[in-house]
């Protein structure tokens, strides 16, 4: 019951965003056949950026796995940038932590993981069919809970580009672990971004598919249900992400983002993976939640 219940809110959702994307491409196209071309915006002046925010969700999603279980979580973020170039510190915390592979069990607020993030972000190409094509270049070093992950912290690098064509964007990253973990792991995504007649507010639509390709048999195992004593790594489609986010201006400075999501195995041995690593031990989670953010 609860396998046909999580299959109908895909369904419904899915749904939902294909209908919307449809109609507001229709509108566009209308638009753009009639509408003389608009004025360039003038030059905005390269100065720093910063910005702060946190999410306060139902349930941490990392790539497909649960890493909280019946427990709300916060996630701070700061961000710096300029130039291109930008440094961000992200957190997690867990407001009852529980999770099943910990070397000593333990429960209640926990703050479990912190992750620092260097990266470079470049527009290579602009055109008509695509109007920008977008370079991201960068390293993410995740300090973990060494009472939950004791094999240690780990480090990716990352790389990817991103397509804008108007209608849609089309994104794809490698995220290449060098420690711990060693493996890749590939991103694809698609997403486009809806202007909304209220209060300057915008809706974001999109879908991700990860794949995994790991070197790692004991962190990411290939059977982990059906042949624990294998040693065979992972390797092809994971997980999906769909995902909307609801974007409201409140402030010059500040704006809050209902968000909700859902994300589901690709089936194959990704069933298997998903509920093995995930602390609720289910291979598809819908989750909700709050985003707010000052920047300046």
């Amino acid at each position: 019951m609860r396998r046909n219940g999580k299959r109908g809110k895909l369904t419904f959702l899915w749904g939902l965003a294909l209908a919307v994307l449809l109609t507001s491409w229709q509108s566009s196209v209308a638009q753009e056949t009639a509408a003389a071309p608009a004025a360039q915006p003038a030059a905005t002046e390269d100065k720093p950026t910063a910005s702060v925010g946190v999410d306060i969700l139902s349930q941490y999603i990392w790539r497909g796995f649960a890493l909280s279980r019946r427990s709300a979580v916060l996630q701070p973020s700061l961000t710096v940038g300029y130039k291109g170039f930008s440094i961000n510190a992200w957190g997690n915390f867990d407001a009852s932590e529980n999770a099943p592979a910990a070397i000593t069990p333990r429960t209640g607020a926990k703050w479990n993981e912190t992750d620092l993030t260097l990266g470079y972000t470049r527009d290579i190409y602009k055109g008509d069919i695509i109007k920008t094509l977008t370079l991201n270049l960068g390293a993410i070093y995740y300090a973990y809970d060494s009472t939950i992950y004791p094999q240690g912290d780990s480090f990716e690098i990352y790389y990817g580009l991103a397509a804008d064509f108007g209608l849609a964007k089309l994104a794809v990253t490698g995220n290449s672990e060098v420690m711990h973990y060693p493996g890749t792991w590939l991103t694809v995504g698609l997403s486009r971004v809806f202007d909304l007649p209220w209060y300057n507010s915008t809706l974001e639509l999109g879908n991700n598919f990860v794949f995994l390709f790991s070197r790692d048999w004991a962190a990411f195992p290939a059977k982990p249900l059906s042949d624990p004593a294998g040693t065979k790594a992972f390797s092809g489609p994971l997980a999906g992400q769909l995902y909307a986010t609801l974007t409201i201006p409140v402030h010059q400075y500040v704006s809050i983002a209902p968000k909700v999501g859902f994300w589901y195995g690709l089936g194959g041995d990704s069933t298997q993976l998903l509920r093995w690593g995930s602390w609720d031990a289910q291979q598809n989670h819908v989750y909700g939640g709050l985003n707010v953010t000052f920047a300046f």
